[in-house]
């Protein structure tokens, strides 16, 4: 296990094996992601050479946008599973010395600003507090630095929950409050029915519950995915809200030396 995972939380430290479990084969079933980091990349500021951190970076699905529309800026790539910043780079391999890796944590990160844009493509909704973590962000930004993020909006996925709630049991989907620089959003159906849903986020480790809870047992899994096939049709509804953030008035004027 990384140095850096030791120090995380249980929780924080179980999404990142989830995922770096999972970096190979990643960008397989990650067409969802896909979308969302071509949609993303629509709220991308213009700027010549801009400084840009990007959190999350996963394999490189929202950082071939960064490249492709900064191609003199200086990246810094990170993610917080050591095995997903390795796919990345060789994903993303022979962009040159404008491009460095770190693993990092998106809600403590490490990075000495300031940056002129910081990005988040479907990493948001994984922290503890969103809220706090867009304001610390804000802070680390250049006088007219731009934060850009895409993450699971807090009406996502109402079919599954309806189908847990009829069957009484408990949901362990994670709740996603109200954020700041809201500017766009979409409502996507990826899979043809419930199971493909939970396969999907298995595939791209995405199952990682909400702490505390247990997972269900096989029965009860069962009846909830025909409880959801039969009331909805399958149909299980992805909520993806974009937002775009200023420097807030205290970001620093200067790169700390």
């Amino acid at each position: 296990m990384s140095s850096i995972l030791r120090m995380l939380s249980k929780r924080s430290a179980a999404i990142a094996q989830s995922f770096g479990a999972r970096a190979s084969s990643y960008e397989e079933n990650a067409d969802l992601q896909r979308t969302v980091a071509k949609r993303l990349a629509r709220l991308l500021p213009p700027l010549s050479a801009p400084r840009v951190l990007e959190l999350g970076c996963g394999t490189g699905l929202f950082s071939r946008h960064l490249l492709a529309g900064y191609p003199n800026g200086a990246l810094l790539l990170t993610d917080l599973a050591p095995s997903m910043v390795e796919q990345c780079r060789l994903n993303l391999a022979g962009p040159g010395k404008r491009v460095s890796f770190d693993i990092m944590d998106a809600a403590l990160p490490t990075a000495d600003g300031p940056f002129d844009l910081i990005a988040m493509s479907m990493t948001l909704h994984w922290l503890a507090d969103p809220a706090a973590a867009l304001a610390l962000l804000q802070k680390r930004l250049a006088p007219n630095g731009v934060l850009v993020f895409a993450t699971i909006g807090g009406e996502s996925f109402p079919e599954w929950r309806d189908a847990l709630v009829a069957q009484g049991l408990p949901i362990g989907l994670l709740d996603i409050p109200d954020l700041p620089g809201i500017v766009d959003e979409q409502r996507l159906v990826v899979d043809a029915d419930t199971l493909g849903f939970l396969r999907r986020m298995k595939a791209i480790g995405s199952l990682t519950p909400r702490e505390g809870y247990a997972p269900l047992p096989a029965g009860a899994l069962r009846r909830a995915v025909r409880a959801a096939n039969e009331t909805h049709g399958g149909r299980v509804t992805w909520h993806i809200v974009y937002g775009r953030l200023a420097a807030s008035q205290s970001s620093p004027s200067i790169r700390p030396a």
